[in-house]
């Protein structure tokens, strides 16, 4: 979600959770709510699906209305099952529920106080547990198309554009990390709540990491604590918030926890050194020409998408 977005929620919900400028909520029919507004390749979105977004829009002092909410629950669902058709990873019920947790820490409420001021605005949990389920999805669905489109980088274009950047292969450099992974496990079936106990449980050890080498006593006093070394990686191998995050931290030092299909992982910093090495230039050039190659790449896909679906609206 943008930041704007998340700023919008936390400001929201602070007035929802003071009491103060509640929605009022009309009454309607469950057959007017289960009314089938339209179908994407035979799946249902409902009037209530619709009418739920736009409360949920509107809260969040986004650009609402019918249309728009219907439009984006139509996109999700077509991510969702691309997704699906292609096996990627889609977000767990973990990473869900660490979204929401995250939101109402701001907010200074617990899950269900969190969950009753939404309420009291007329926006039920599960509706927003499937916005961040469908933003979280697109995304996925969106890096899997850019990733198709490398082979549309030639070794020529990547030379150009890195003589365009005046880069010499006898200076040119790269960080490589020795790095080590602490698992903080949720077994499967945990409750909503455990992934926030678990990330709190993450920044607590990061407070008090002793670096790589006592780390692994400091975990067998916690339990369901796993640590792994895995090995060394050069800043070409790691991506988005995470490779940025790693440039900025110390040896010795610790990213912030992140929630995954095992639990919540906090990765460590054990040693940094510079190698000779084009690769990290090579990398920034072909993400560059990929950028200018992918550019308006979600409206595109979109239509693409749409064109070759069976929606029927209602």
């Amino acid at each position: 979600m943008r930041i704007e977005t998340m700023r919008g929620i936390v400001g929201a919900l602070m007035i929802a959770a003071a009491g103060i400028g509640s929605v009022a909520i009309g009454t309607v029919s469950a057959e007017a709510q289960q009314a089938v507004r339209a179908s994407v390749n035979d799946q249902p979105i409902t009037n209530y699906d619709v009418q739920q977004r736009v409360k949920m829009l509107t809260l969040f002092r986004q650009k609402s209305g019918d249309k728009l909410a219907l439009d984006q629950l139509i996109d999700e669902s077509l991510a969702d099952q691309v997704a699906k058709r292609a096996n990627l990873t889609l977000p767990t019920d973990a990473q869900i529920n660490e979204r929401i947790a995250g939101i109402a820490k701001q907010v200074k409420l617990s899950i269900p106080q969190f969950e009753k001021a939404l309420n009291q605005q007329g926006v039920q949990i599960d509706t927003l547990r499937k916005f961040f389920r469908g933003q979280m999805t697109w995304a996925t669905v969106l890096r899997a198309k850019a990733s198709s489109l490398k082979p549309d980088v030639s070794e020529s274009d990547i030379q150009a554009e890195m003589a365009k950047e005046g880069v010499s292969a006898d200076t040119a450099t790269i960080k490589e990390f020795k790095l080590q992974q602490i698992v903080f496990v949720i077994p499967k079936g945990s409750p909503a709540g455990m992934a926030g106990r678990r990330t709190a449980e993450a920044e607590s050890f990061r407070k008090r990491f002793p670096g790589c080498d006592g780390s692994l006593a400091l975990a067998k006093t916690l339990k369901g604590v796993v640590v792994l070394d895995i090995g060394r990686r050069d800043s070409t191998q790691v991506e988005g918030d995470a490779a940025a995050d790693l440039m900025k931290t110390p040896v010795g030092g610790t990213l912030k926890p992140s929630v995954t299909d095992r639990g919540v992982e906090v990765i460590a910093v054990c040693d940094v050194k510079e190698v000779q090495s084009t690769a990290g230039v090579r990398a920034n050039a072909e993400r560059t020409l990929l950028q200018q190659q992918t550019e308006g790449l979600e409206t595109k896909f979109k239509a693409e998408l749409r064109d070759n679906a069976k929606i029927v609206y209602n």
